[in-house]
């Protein structure tokens, strides 16, 4: 992702990376919620889902689930040191069935989501992270269970413990209101006049989707959303069909069918058309979304797409998903965002022109597919493994297409790398200056380290060990290490774990301020 003031630059032609979201205090990595009773006798009995039709709830007959009391109150979260009241370490979500209804009037969505997990521990509870979202009823293979609807954390009692290995279904219906103060802009769902769109990262899904919002917890997606007539929703993966619905409404299909984290879903409302691109030289197909006549210049972006498959390919390895393309959006300038297989670009950015900017923009969020999406941090203190390669993707796209030489790149970078803001490996801000220049600085430092060879082949086989999971710092360290045949922990303690970094990259005479 990047977030830039206007896009401005510091130094050699750097965007300003501004982070445009609090970060939460940490609190505990357990998380308290009060007891709630799904339905009481005032809640509604039937709801409308995606096609329009009239379904009726489960039974809200007290008898058929667990008292409130004995909802658990405590959930077990997957321990990141960033953000550890993120996730629940009890479960690995295997697929998500999303059906939404969008009203535009006033802007609220409905939803009916069915969550197939495995259990990893024995337990008995179901732990998602659901902030602001009005829950009706959630049920356990069919059976309503009560639960517990805390700030950030939806807890539902099973009826017994059950052991690791137990493959649940959970179905959850609730609702959200996006003009309401449900969800604001420090992250998730952002309304427009005609519509909205989305960014996620790094949790902002589970204020309108509850999921276990965590990346290291990857599952598959289908998703069926229902919206005003001359609308289109957009979404990850295949589109699979639109069909019209009552009332004047569509229902828009969409299949993401390889493994993807929670915070790298795309989700736009609004007048979207739907572009093919194509087909790569090496075979990935490319479909697009463009806003309004934002139809009419994405053919030239689509172009340069091209070229940069080209370009990085060999260097990393072959495109790690089934597809990608543009999404242009009418979000904010200065902010794209690399949504699994559908990037998202502001019409702001993506206005025609092609200069410096766009390839920056266009090279930075296709990296993202192999460094972020493919393979995802294993906590986000691992950023770096997502942002830094980004940068230094683009820097070396910058290098080739003749705008920015590599060498000045990197040599400015680490002239303003900045030595009071936390080590690359535990940055202060998470979409600050170390994630990114500070990060694509370590790995220019690693290639001059190891040589060209060493260093792409490291790259390659990294997204191929790790596709399609997580993984962490350590474990690029240990496997930079394997693939040059050398201990690269002296570097890694220098480069990544220590806050004052080098002030010249190895094998320089002088410090990178005087080059």
């Amino acid at each position: 992702m990047l977030i830039a003031g206007g896009l401005g630059c510091s130094g050699p032609g750097q965007p300003v990376v501004l982070d445009a979201r609090p970060t939460p205090s940490s609190g505990n990595a357990v998380a308290e919620v009060e007891p709630s009773v799904p339905a009481s006798s005032d809640s509604p009995t039937s709801t409308t889902a995606v096609d329009g039709t009239t379904v009726p709830t489960a039974p809200t007959d007290a008898d058929s689930r667990p008292e409130p009391a004995d909802v658990p109150s405590r959930s077990v979260s997957v321990g990141d040191p960033r953000f550890p009241q993120l996730g629940s370490a009890d479960i690995d979500v295997d697929h998500y069935d999303v059906e939404l209804l969008y009203e535009p009037d006033p802007q609220r969505l409905d939803g009916v989501v069915t969550i197939e997990l495995t259990t990893t521990t024995a337990t008995d509870r179901v732990a998602l992270d659901a902030e602001s979202l009005e829950v009706r009823s959630v049920r356990v293979d069919g059976v309503e269970q009560s639960f517990a609807l805390g700030d950030r954390e939806l807890v539902t009692a099973l009826a017994s413990v059950v052991p690791a290995g137990r493959e649940l279904d959970v179905v959850v219906e609730y609702g959200v209101d996006l003009d309401g103060g449900g969800v604001d802009l420090d992250g998730g769902i952002f309304p427009t006049v005609d519509g909205l769109w989305s960014v996620n990262e790094p949790m902002g899904a589970s204020t309108w989707i509850p999921s276990n919002d965590h990346p290291t917890d990857k599952a598959t997606w289908s998703f069926a959303v229902t919206v005003p007539d001359g609308d289109t929703a957009v979404l990850n993966g295949a589109f699979t069909g639109s069909s019209d619905a009552v009332g004047g409404t569509t229902t828009w299909a969409w299949e993401q069918s390889e493994p993807m984290a929670p915070y790298l879903i795309l989700f736009l409302v609004g007048d979207y058309q739907l572009v093919d691109g194509g087909v790569t030289d090496s075979g990935v197909e490319l479909r697009h979304a463009a806003i309004d006549d934002s139809e009419r210049t994405i053919g030239r972006y689509s172009s340069v797409t091209v070229q940069q498959f080209e370009f990085f390919e060999p260097l990393f390895g072959p495109y790690p998903l089934d597809r990608y393309g543009l999404a242009i959006t009418d979000s904010i300038p200065g902010l794209a965002m690399e949504t699994q297989g559908l990037s998202l670009f502001s019409r702001g950015d993506l206005d025609g022109s092609l200069g410096f900017v766009q390839h920056l923009l266009l090279a930075h969020e296709l990296a993202h597919q192999w460094f972020g999406n493919a393979v995802s941090p294993a906590t986000w203190d691992d950023i770096w493994l997502n942002e830094g390669f980004a940068t230094y993707a683009q820097w070396l796209w910058l290098d080739h297409v003749g705008l920015l030489p590599l060498e000045a790149a990197a040599s400015g970078a680490l002239a303003q790398s900045p030595t009071d803001e936390g080590a690359v490996a535990r940055p202060d801000e998470l979409f600050g200056a170390v994630s990114y220049d500070a990060g694509a600085t370590v790995l220019h430092a690693l290639r001059v380290t190891v040589g060209d060879e060493t260093f792409f082949e490291g790259l390659r086989s990294w997204v191929v060990e790790h596709r399609d999971s997580s993984a962490s710092t350590a474990d690029f360290a240990v496997h930079m290490s394997r693939v040059a045949g050398q201990d690269l922990e002296p570097f890694f303690d220098e480069w990544v774990y220590a806050e004052d970094r080098p002030d010249r990259f190895p094998g320089s005479g002088a410090p990178a301020a005087e080059a």
